[in-house]
């Protein structure tokens, strides 16, 4: 019994989060909603819209010539902070199953997601590396680089920290050939044997360990409305933004953020982080 009146609440409370989300986003809402993508009745719908009245008094209000609830402009939400991609994935057709219903029209014409190409290593590489990463231990990998003439070889590493970039993982290793720590791209392993010895490098990875401010700010030879558009379009204070990082995906991060490539924003400085 009390499995199903936790069920009950649970459903309760997703209709009622439905309608807010609705309501936020489109402006209206009716029973119809409800009812089509809940499969409850006329009298359900009802006394979910009233529910949800009393949670949120003064954000929706009915309109008896259309006979449906309409938005307040100020309406504020109880239930979840609204993002743009819920409304993207919800009525757009964006990841989720448009809600009909208000009149409304599905509309996944109207979106387009610019979607890198999926790299993957192979799962046993994979969790090769992962285990030598977990159990600090040497791993013998054979590794196309694209340096030189492209062409692969094999090598002993010592992984000890993951870097995803955005689109694809590494590994931050020591480097038995090089007799240092670089990163090694998942996706370029060829081959890998199963982790043999432990290993505790020679030395700390410095630019793993240390942390860095990057500050940002507006190109200086744009002129004063450039520089705000940049300004609001990166949530600049005082006309930077910063960010802490690990020294060593600072190239990984300018990349993700398109600068220098970004026009109008540049890297002032890179301050280190005393801790």
């Amino acid at each position: 019994m009390g499995n199903s009146n936790h069920r009950e609440q649970w459903a309760a409370r997703e209709r009622l989060l439905f309608i807010e989300r609705v309501a936020w986003w489109r402006g209206v809402v009716n029973r119809v909603d409800l009812r089509e993508l809940y499969g409850i009745s006329a009298a359900q719908a009802s006394a979910d819209l009233q529910s949800y009245l009393e949670l949120n008094p003064g954000a929706l209000a009915y309109n008896l010539s259309t006979k449906r609830y309409e938005a307040n402009e100020a309406m504020g939400c109880v239930l979840h902070a609204p993002h743009l991609e819920e409304a993207i994935a919800m009525f757009m057709g964006g990841g989720g199953s448009p809600v009909m219903g208000s009149g409304g029209h599905s509309s996944a014409g109207q979106v387009f997601y610019c979607r890198p190409p999926l790299r993957q290593a192979a799962p046993a590489v994979e969790r090769y590396v992962f285990v030598a990463v977990e159990q600090g231990r040497q791993l013998r990998v054979n590794y196309r680089s694209v340096s030189g003439s492209g062409s692969s070889k094999w090598r002993v590493i010592a992984p000890h920290a993951w870097v995803h970039d955005g689109l694809r993982w590494h590994v931050r290793a020591w480097c038995f050939e090089h007799e240092g720590f670089r990163d090694f791209v998942l996706t370029r392993m060829m081959a890998v044997e199963w982790p043999n010895e432990p290993f505790v490098a020679p030395q700390v990875d410095g630019a793993w360990a240390r942390e860095v401010v990057l500050v940002f700010e507006a190109a200086r030879e744009l002129d004063e409305g450039a520089r705000k558009a940049i300004e609001e379009d990166y949530g600049m204070k005082n006309g930077k933004f910063k960010m802490r990082v690990r020294e060593a995906v600072v190239e990984y991060v300018l990349a993700q953020l398109r600068i220098p490539g970004e026009a109008g924003v540049r890297p002032r400085h890179l301050d280190l982080v005393d801790d």
